[in-house]
């Protein structure tokens, strides 16, 4: 079936699934599983639904609410959540994300575990089967030839549960060591263009999110960071060095010499010139 919810692409799929009382006594079993593409504004938040929900984040960024915070899971992350209780989740920028809705009687005990040792949001190495086994499982809906075996399944989920258990621990990076490798790339590329998203992507966050943590730990917005890394670089050659005005400005990663000047008397208080003559 085809997503009719608001902010998710077209061509969104999903498919539900009754469980037998067989599947329900012995095994884990999928209630709903999907592959959606969420739109930038995307949210969801709902007080129960009675599963696990499992998401495979396979490109962009997604937000889950966790302990009264929203915590950002990237490209490459699982994200676990228990929809028994309050819970929410959204994308500022979109996202396309594989998720299953699970449970079972071992399901609850799978989601402790996990949540215990790695946290609600797990990122997956590389050569991981994880969205491998998710997909296998989303295949035996997509295609009916493939039947829908319920004890394959339940092996499939639990291999799911087993590796985020055995997953590498990943603990989330400080927002201050986060925002220290952001000031560092910019330090050392700020002659060139850098774009927010390139910098939010270096820190691990959301483009949205990365502005709040970057302003509050510099007291500069990343732009404003940027141009205040360029100006000091050009008041170092203007004073050291027998570059020219055009020279300075390309190598501080300007696009031209009026764009610079100008920027340099708005921070500064003077023209390039007169502060090289001083």
């Amino acid at each position: 079936m085809y997503s009719k919810e608001e902010l998710v692409g077209k061509k969104s799929i999903y498919h539900l699934n009754t469980p037998t009382r067989t599947a329900r006594d012995l095994f884990l079993y999928p209630t709903a599983i999907g592959r959606f593409k969420y739109l930038p504004g995307y949210s969801l938040k709902r007080n129960r639904y009675d599963s696990f929900l499992i998401i495979f984040i396979e490109s962009g960024t997604m937000e889950i609410l966790l302990d009264g915070k929203y915590k950002v899971a990237g490209e490459g992350s699982v994200v676990l959540i228990n929809c028994y209780k309050p819970h929410a989740y959204r994308t500022l920028e979109g996202c396309t994300a594989l998720w299953i809705h699970f449970d079972g009687k071992m399901a609850r005990n799978y989601y402790k575990v996990v949540v215990k040792e790695k946290g609600h949001i797990i990122a997956m190495g590389e050569g991981s089967s994880f969205p491998s086994n998710l997909n296998k499982i989303l295949a035996s809906f997509d295609n009916p030839s493939l039947g829908k075996k319920e004890a394959s399944t339940s092996i499939l989920i639990n291999n799911l549960l087993l590796e985020l258990c055995l997953s590498d621990p990943n603990p989330e990076p400080s927002s201050k060591d986060a925002i220290k490798k952001a000031t560092t790339y910019i330090q050392e590329n700020f002659d060139r263009e850098i774009s927010l998203s390139e910098l939010a992507s270096i820190a691990g966050f959301s483009p949205y999110y990365f502005s709040r943590k970057f302003k509050r730990e510099t007291g500069l917005t990343p732009h404003q960071f940027l141009l205040s890394t360029r100006i000091d670089a050009a008041k170092y050659n203007l004073s050291n060095t027998n570059m020219t005005i055009k020279e300075i400005a390309n190598s501080c990663g300007f696009e031209d010499e009026s764009a610079f000047c100008y920027c340099f008397r708005k921070r500064v208080g003077c023209a390039p010139g007169k502060f090289k003559s001083k």
